[in-house]
Protein backbone atom coordinates (compact mmCIF):
# COMPACT_ATOMS: atom_id res chain seq x y z
CA UNK A 1 0.00 0.00 0.00
CA UNK A 2 2.70 2.43 0.87
CA UNK A 3 4.79 1.68 -1.95
CA UNK A 4 1.81 2.79 -3.97
CA UNK A 5 1.35 5.62 -2.43
CA UNK A 6 4.74 6.11 -2.91
CA UNK A 7 4.59 5.87 -6.89
CA UNK A 8 1.36 7.80 -7.45
CA UNK A 9 3.25 10.76 -5.61
CA UNK A 10 6.23 10.51 -7.51
CA UNK A 11 4.90 10.13 -10.62
CA UNK A 12 3.08 13.79 -11.05
CA UNK A 13 6.67 15.39 -8.93
CA UNK A 14 8.58 13.64 -12.14
CA UNK A 15 6.23 14.86 -14.80
CA UNK A 16 6.67 18.43 -13.29
CA UNK A 17 10.08 18.07 -13.78
CA UNK A 18 10.16 16.61 -17.50
CA UNK A 19 7.68 19.10 -18.14
CA UNK A 20 9.90 22.34 -16.36
CA UNK A 21 12.71 20.68 -18.09
CA UNK A 22 11.05 20.66 -21.52
CA UNK A 23 9.78 24.35 -21.16
CA UNK A 24 13.63 25.35 -19.77
CA UNK A 25 14.65 23.72 -23.17
CA UNK A 26 11.96 25.47 -25.52
CA UNK A 27 13.42 29.25 -23.99
CA UNK A 28 16.79 28.27 -24.97
CA UNK A 29 15.99 27.53 -27.87
CA UNK A 30 14.03 30.25 -28.96
CA UNK A 31 16.51 32.82 -27.65
CA UNK A 32 19.20 31.42 -29.84
CA UNK A 33 17.42 31.73 -32.80
CA UNK A 34 15.80 35.65 -31.85
CA UNK A 35 18.42 37.00 -34.14
CA UNK A 36 17.75 40.47 -33.20
CA UNK A 37 17.89 39.68 -29.04
CA UNK A 38 21.27 38.73 -30.12
CA UNK A 39 22.46 41.04 -31.55
CA UNK A 40 21.65 43.35 -28.94
CA UNK A 41 22.30 41.38 -26.12
CA UNK A 42 25.68 39.94 -27.12
CA UNK A 43 26.71 41.34 -30.16
CA UNK A 44 26.32 45.22 -29.59
CA UNK A 45 27.95 45.69 -26.23
CA UNK A 46 30.93 43.06 -27.55
CA UNK A 47 30.96 46.14 -30.46
CA UNK A 48 31.41 49.05 -28.11
CA UNK A 49 34.06 46.85 -25.47
CA UNK A 50 36.31 46.81 -28.88
CA UNK A 51 35.70 49.86 -30.28
CA UNK A 52 35.82 52.00 -26.87
CA UNK A 53 39.30 49.69 -26.18
CA UNK A 54 40.61 50.87 -29.02
CA UNK A 55 39.96 54.21 -28.68
CA UNK A 56 40.44 54.87 -24.63
CA UNK A 57 40.93 51.20 -23.12
CA UNK A 58 45.07 51.77 -22.40
CA UNK A 59 44.34 55.60 -20.54
CA UNK A 60 44.17 55.56 -16.36
CA UNK A 61 41.38 56.46 -14.78
CA UNK A 62 42.78 58.28 -12.33
CA UNK A 63 46.16 59.73 -14.45
CA UNK A 64 47.59 60.31 -10.92
CA UNK A 65 47.02 57.35 -9.06
CA UNK A 66 49.30 54.09 -9.53
CA UNK A 67 46.31 51.81 -8.31
CA UNK A 68 43.86 53.20 -11.09
CA UNK A 69 42.66 50.74 -13.12
CA UNK A 70 42.56 51.47 -17.50
CA UNK A 71 39.48 52.68 -18.47
CA UNK A 72 38.60 49.23 -20.08
CA UNK A 73 38.32 47.90 -17.11
CA UNK A 74 36.08 50.48 -16.04
CA UNK A 75 33.81 50.07 -18.93
CA UNK A 76 32.92 46.72 -18.80
CA UNK A 77 30.62 46.70 -16.32
CA UNK A 78 29.29 49.59 -18.05
CA UNK A 79 28.95 47.04 -21.12
CA UNK A 80 27.95 43.82 -18.57
CA UNK A 81 24.69 45.99 -17.36
CA UNK A 82 24.12 47.13 -21.38
CA UNK A 83 23.30 43.24 -22.09
CA UNK A 84 21.23 43.26 -19.00
CA UNK A 85 19.29 46.06 -20.11
CA UNK A 86 18.87 45.12 -23.69
CA UNK A 87 17.91 41.31 -22.39
CA UNK A 88 15.54 42.35 -20.82
CA UNK A 89 13.70 46.07 -21.80
CA UNK A 90 14.19 44.91 -25.35
CA UNK A 91 14.42 40.75 -25.82
CA UNK A 92 12.02 40.18 -22.48
CA UNK A 93 9.32 42.63 -23.06
CA UNK A 94 9.44 42.21 -27.36
CA UNK A 95 9.08 38.08 -26.13
CA UNK A 96 6.48 38.71 -23.74
CA UNK A 97 4.46 40.84 -26.47
CA UNK A 98 4.76 38.67 -29.10
CA UNK A 99 3.29 35.78 -26.94
CA UNK A 100 0.67 37.62 -25.85
CA UNK A 101 -0.31 38.58 -29.88
CA UNK A 102 0.38 35.84 -31.72
CA UNK A 103 -2.12 33.59 -28.54
CA UNK A 104 0.59 31.65 -26.86
CA UNK A 105 -0.04 33.25 -23.42
CA UNK A 106 -3.78 32.44 -24.14
CA UNK A 107 -3.05 28.56 -24.82
CA UNK A 108 -0.75 28.54 -21.72
CA UNK A 109 -3.30 29.75 -19.81
CA UNK A 110 -5.96 26.97 -20.52
CA UNK A 111 -3.04 24.39 -19.67
CA UNK A 112 -2.12 23.13 -16.08
CA UNK A 113 1.21 24.81 -16.74
CA UNK A 114 1.76 26.72 -13.31
CA UNK A 115 3.11 30.61 -14.26
CA UNK A 116 5.69 30.57 -11.88
CA UNK A 117 6.94 27.84 -13.83
CA UNK A 118 7.01 29.97 -17.01
CA UNK A 119 8.65 32.75 -15.36
CA UNK A 120 11.27 30.41 -13.38
CA UNK A 121 12.07 29.19 -17.35
CA UNK A 122 12.61 32.85 -18.54
CA UNK A 123 14.64 33.70 -15.65
CA UNK A 124 16.72 30.70 -15.38
CA UNK A 125 17.09 30.93 -19.10
CA UNK A 126 18.33 34.77 -19.14
CA UNK A 127 20.22 34.34 -16.04
CA UNK A 128 22.67 32.09 -18.05
CA UNK A 129 22.84 33.65 -20.50
CA UNK A 130 23.87 36.83 -18.88
CA UNK A 131 26.72 35.65 -16.83
CA UNK A 132 27.71 33.80 -19.62
CA UNK A 133 27.99 36.81 -21.66
CA UNK A 134 29.21 38.90 -18.91
CA UNK A 135 32.58 36.49 -18.76
CA UNK A 136 32.82 36.52 -22.62
CA UNK A 137 33.37 40.28 -22.26
CA UNK A 138 35.53 39.92 -19.56
CA UNK A 139 37.85 37.89 -21.11
CA UNK A 140 37.56 40.01 -24.68
CA UNK A 141 39.23 42.70 -22.33
CA UNK A 142 41.55 40.97 -20.51
CA UNK A 143 42.97 38.78 -23.62
CA UNK A 144 42.84 41.91 -25.87
CA UNK A 145 43.21 45.46 -23.82
CA UNK A 146 44.75 43.51 -20.88
CA UNK A 147 42.33 44.82 -18.06
CA UNK A 148 42.54 44.00 -14.36
CA UNK A 149 40.09 42.40 -12.42
CA UNK A 150 39.53 41.20 -8.59
CA UNK A 151 39.25 37.65 -8.80
CA UNK A 152 37.35 37.33 -5.76
CA UNK A 153 35.17 40.23 -7.06
CA UNK A 154 34.45 38.12 -10.72
CA UNK A 155 32.79 35.35 -8.15
CA UNK A 156 31.25 38.13 -6.15
CA UNK A 157 29.71 40.13 -8.95
CA UNK A 158 27.85 36.69 -10.37
CA UNK A 159 25.04 37.03 -8.11
CA UNK A 160 24.47 40.98 -8.84
CA UNK A 161 24.53 40.36 -12.67
CA UNK A 162 21.20 37.71 -11.97
CA UNK A 163 19.76 40.46 -10.10
CA UNK A 164 20.21 42.61 -12.65
CA UNK A 165 18.90 40.17 -15.35
CA UNK A 166 15.93 39.99 -13.03
CA UNK A 167 15.07 43.45 -12.40
CA UNK A 168 15.25 44.59 -16.02
CA UNK A 169 13.15 41.88 -16.73
CA UNK A 170 10.81 42.89 -14.60
CA UNK A 171 10.94 46.65 -16.28
CA UNK A 172 10.24 44.20 -19.46
CA UNK A 173 7.51 42.97 -18.53
CA UNK A 174 6.24 45.83 -17.18
CA UNK A 175 6.43 47.47 -20.42
CA UNK A 176 4.90 45.02 -22.24
CA UNK A 177 1.81 44.26 -19.40
CA UNK A 178 -0.28 47.52 -20.87
CA UNK A 179 0.93 47.12 -24.58
CA UNK A 180 -0.82 45.20 -27.17
CA UNK A 181 0.85 44.90 -30.19
CA UNK A 182 4.70 44.23 -30.55
CA UNK A 183 5.56 46.56 -32.21
CA UNK A 184 4.84 48.90 -30.21
CA UNK A 185 6.26 47.25 -27.19
CA UNK A 186 9.25 47.44 -29.50
CA UNK A 187 9.40 51.33 -30.05
CA UNK A 188 8.65 51.86 -26.43
CA UNK A 189 11.56 49.62 -25.40
CA UNK A 190 14.44 51.21 -27.12
CA UNK A 191 12.93 54.87 -26.70
CA UNK A 192 13.79 53.54 -22.84
CA UNK A 193 16.72 51.89 -23.53
CA UNK A 194 18.99 55.11 -25.33
CA UNK A 195 18.49 57.32 -22.69
CA UNK A 196 19.47 54.70 -19.80
CA UNK A 197 22.76 53.66 -21.58
CA UNK A 198 23.36 57.65 -22.26
CA UNK A 199 22.57 58.96 -19.48
CA UNK A 200 23.34 56.33 -17.24
CA UNK A 201 26.86 56.00 -17.84
CA UNK A 202 27.45 53.26 -19.40
CA UNK A 203 28.52 54.62 -22.79
CA UNK A 204 29.62 58.06 -21.36
CA UNK A 205 31.00 58.18 -18.24
CA UNK A 206 28.52 60.69 -15.90
CA UNK A 207 31.28 63.17 -14.63
CA UNK A 208 31.51 64.41 -18.50
CA UNK A 209 27.66 65.16 -18.17
CA UNK A 210 26.38 68.23 -16.84
CA UNK A 211 25.97 68.49 -13.02
CA UNK A 212 21.35 68.75 -13.63
CA UNK A 213 22.16 65.65 -15.96
CA UNK A 214 24.17 64.07 -13.03
CA UNK A 215 21.90 64.47 -10.53
CA UNK A 216 19.17 62.33 -12.69
CA UNK A 217 21.18 60.11 -14.38
CA UNK A 218 22.66 58.50 -10.98
CA UNK A 219 19.70 57.74 -9.85
CA UNK A 220 18.72 55.62 -13.25
CA UNK A 221 18.28 51.99 -12.93
CA UNK A 222 21.64 51.76 -15.93
CA UNK A 223 23.87 53.49 -13.62
CA UNK A 224 23.18 52.18 -9.93
CA UNK A 225 22.96 48.65 -11.45
CA UNK A 226 26.77 49.68 -13.19
CA UNK A 227 28.05 50.39 -9.63
CA UNK A 228 26.26 47.50 -8.13
CA UNK A 229 28.63 45.14 -10.64
CA UNK A 230 31.69 47.96 -11.03
CA UNK A 231 31.71 47.59 -6.69
CA UNK A 232 33.34 43.94 -6.59
CA UNK A 233 35.18 43.57 -10.10
CA UNK A 234 37.36 46.65 -9.18
CA UNK A 235 37.46 46.02 -5.14
CA UNK A 236 40.84 47.73 -4.15
CA UNK A 237 41.04 50.11 -7.10
CA UNK A 238 39.87 53.16 -5.61
CA UNK A 239 36.65 53.47 -7.67
CA UNK A 240 33.72 55.05 -5.56
CA UNK A 241 30.66 54.02 -6.52
CA UNK A 242 28.09 57.29 -7.46
CA UNK A 243 25.58 56.40 -4.28
CA UNK A 244 26.41 54.75 -1.21
CA UNK A 245 25.98 51.00 -1.51
CA UNK A 246 22.82 50.38 0.89
CA UNK A 247 21.35 53.23 -0.95
CA UNK A 248 22.18 51.90 -4.50
CA UNK A 249 20.38 48.82 -3.78
CA UNK A 250 17.71 49.89 -1.88
CA UNK A 251 17.01 52.29 -5.53
CA UNK A 252 17.10 49.01 -7.38
CA UNK A 253 15.01 46.87 -5.52
CA UNK A 254 12.17 50.08 -5.69
CA UNK A 255 12.84 49.87 -9.42
CA UNK A 256 11.95 46.07 -9.60
CA UNK A 257 9.09 45.97 -6.86
CA UNK A 258 7.29 49.04 -9.12
CA UNK A 259 7.61 47.34 -11.98
CA UNK A 260 6.48 44.02 -10.84
CA UNK A 261 3.56 46.05 -9.44
CA UNK A 262 2.91 47.37 -12.67
CA UNK A 263 3.50 44.51 -14.62
CA UNK A 264 0.99 42.59 -11.99
CA UNK A 265 -1.99 45.36 -12.64
CA UNK A 266 -1.84 45.93 -16.36
CA UNK A 267 -0.89 42.07 -17.58
CA UNK A 268 -3.32 40.49 -20.28
CA UNK A 269 -3.31 37.05 -21.01
CA UNK A 270 -3.93 38.06 -24.75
Amino acid sequence: MAANELTTTSAPANADLRRFLTLLQANYLMYLRNKASLFWVALFPIGLTLLFGLIWGSQPILANDPKSPLFISYLVPNMIVLSLMSNGLIGNAAAMAVYRERGILRRIQTTTLPVWQLLLARILMQATFMVAQAFVLIIISVLVFNARFSAVGLVEAIPVIILGAIVFMAMGLAIAAPVRKAETVNVISQVINFPLLFLGGLAIPLSTLPPVLQAIGQWLPSALMADLVRAPMLSGMNVDMNLPFWVTLGAILVYFIVSVAVAARFFRWS
